[in-house]
């Protein structure tokens, strides 16, 4: 007997309020969400640490009730980043853990579906071996995935400047259901290209393990390869250096073959796509997003339709 394959459709496409773009402005908060609804983004992923919405640790509630008001006016759905510099692996400072428990309590606020958290660096600085430093993510995650379980909250797990394949083996690890994978594709491709990794293998692997996916363009340039460029944007963007966030089709990553990619593999999770430089982009949203909703959604419906209309004969 013949198997059918079976339907897919991703649960919408979103994109990012920066934390250093908004910086703690209520008003820029505002005008980003009304641009992307112009616009007509699915999601919207909102910055713990681009609100003041958390400090010390604890919820901040004024700011809270402050924001939950201004989101409460739009139709989008949300997730959460997480602050970057979270690393869960350093029980050293217990304040990763702290801050990582309140913006979960923050995503289970204003209902967002996903938390991400970066893949956490090995500290080669402390006295602490590393094979206890990846037991010590382990054991924060699992606790953490029942904290996000009982809030309806997914955490994701970012590759950084990992492969997809060595956040897997942490997500199979802490073995929880509310602990999932995060595929940042800016990033495995800067990773792939700076070390000689096999850039489709590492995405083939993960995407079936995804809840959600990050995608900007880039021109795989490490910035390790460039150190004596100052870490200043406008520099960065002129030699083409590091996670430059750029509009779909603008840099080098092979999106042809990428969403390709996406579409076999049956994901139906979340798609962000991640420009960070609105000033530099700002016109070039709306097209970034329809070539990702006609190669993503409306592929993926005109190949159903083919299917029945091949039946029916």
């Amino acid at each position: 007997m013949k198997r059918e394959k079976v339907e897919w459709m991703i649960k919408g496409i979103g994109t990012n309020v920066d934390t250093r773009r908004v910086n703690g402005s209520i008003k820029r908060l505002v005008s980003e969400l009304e641009f992307f609804k112009s616009i007509g983004f699915d999601y919207i992923e909102i910055p713990a640490a681009g609100l003041d919405v958390i400090a010390r640790g604890r919820i901040i509630r004024k700011r809270l009730e402050r924001v939950k008001e201004i989101l409460s006016n739009y139709n989008f759905r949300y997730t959460v980043h997480a602050p970057d510099v979270i690393n869960l692996k350093i029980k050293t400072n217990p304040w990763h853990y702290k801050v990582m428990e309140a913006t979960i309590e923050f995503a289970g606020e204003i209902n967002a579906e996903v938390v991400v958290y970066h893949y956490g660096n090995v500290d080669h600085s402390i006295d602490i071996p590393e094979k206890l430093q990846r037991k010590t993510e382990i054991i924060a995650l699992r606790t953490l995935g029942e904290l996000a379980k009982e809030r309806g909250i997914t955490i994701a797990i970012e590759n950084v400047a990992h492969p997809v394949s060595e956040v897997l083996r942490l997500m199979k690890a802490v073995d929880h259901p509310n602990v999932r994978l995060l595929i940042d594709v800016g990033h495995l491709y800067i990773l792939a290209s700076y070390i000689g990794l096999d850039f489709y293998k590492e995405l083939k692997a993960g995407l079936p393990h995804a809840v959600e996916l990050h995608l900007s363009d880039n021109f795989g340039e490490s910035s390790q390869t460039y150190q004596k460029i100052p870490d200043v944007e406008a520099f960065r963007f002129v030699y083409g250096i590091g996670d430059l966030h750029l509009p779909i089709g603008e840099g080098d990553i092979p999106y042809n073959k990428v969403l390709k990619m996406i579409r076999e593999s049956g994901f139906s999770g979340i798609v962000i796509l991640e420009i960070n430089s609105m000033d530099r982009f700002a016109d070039e949203y709306a097209d970034s997003l329809n070539l990702l909703r006609r190669r993503l959604i409306l592929a993926a419906n005109n190949n159903k339709k083919g299917r029945k209309k091949k039946k029916v004969k």
